[in-house]
């Protein structure tokens, strides 16, 4: 129950805006002792690790989504919605996460595999001489990534269906350029 506790505090508070919250800020939101938090979690990077599991079984459904389009570039662009809605979901944690990785093997290597994943279910939905072609593929996996929703969201100040909406134009143009054989 308090090992819980203690999770929900760290994720709520990286969901209002601290993305660094210390040991310390978890312990007094949650209501427990400085000790209490270290007694369940030998480190915050152990606490990171908790919140990661948590967050993969939130996105796990999102990932498992039928796109139903009749051509692989419908397919591609249905696709930016899923990555929307995992983005927008998982954002404050993702950037929390980059701002913890230089202290942490396990987020750093998190977050490779994340994005890792991310260009292989980009790779499965395209012609195999696309998925192969590696400056465009280099180029849709940029558009596509996390930083650029990041970006889109944040620093453009874009909201979630403005963000899509750009990732499909841009996408679309980059589909445009090609002709799979």
């Amino acid at each position: 129950m308090t090992r819980n506790k203690i999770v929900e505090t760290l994720t709520s508070l990286i969901l209002e805006g601290q993305i660094s919250p210390t040991a310390e800020q978890v312990a007094l939101r949650a209501n427990v002792g400085l000790r209490t938090v270290f007694r369940h979690f030998d480190n915050m990077d152990a606490l990171y690790r908790e919140i990661s599991i948590d967050v993969d079984a939130q996105i796990k459904p999102l990932l498992q989504a039928r796109l139903d389009g009749q051509t692989w570039q419908e397919r591609v662009v249905q696709s930016i919605a899923v990555r929307s809605e995992i983005y927008d979901r998982t954002a404050a944690m993702h950037v929390a996460a980059q701002v913890h990785r230089h202290e942490s093997v396990y987020l750093t290597q998190n977050l490779m595999e994340s994005a890792r994943l991310q260009r292989d279910l980009l790779q499965r939905l395209l012609p195999p001489d696309l998925a192969h072609n590696s400056p465009f593929l280099d180029a849709l996996d940029l558009v596509l990534s996390f930083e650029s929703w990041i970006r889109l969201r944040r620093e453009q100040a874009l909201s979630a269906t403005e963000a899509t909406a750009v990732m499909q134009l841009t996408v679309k143009a980059l589909l445009a350029t090609v002709t799979p054989r």
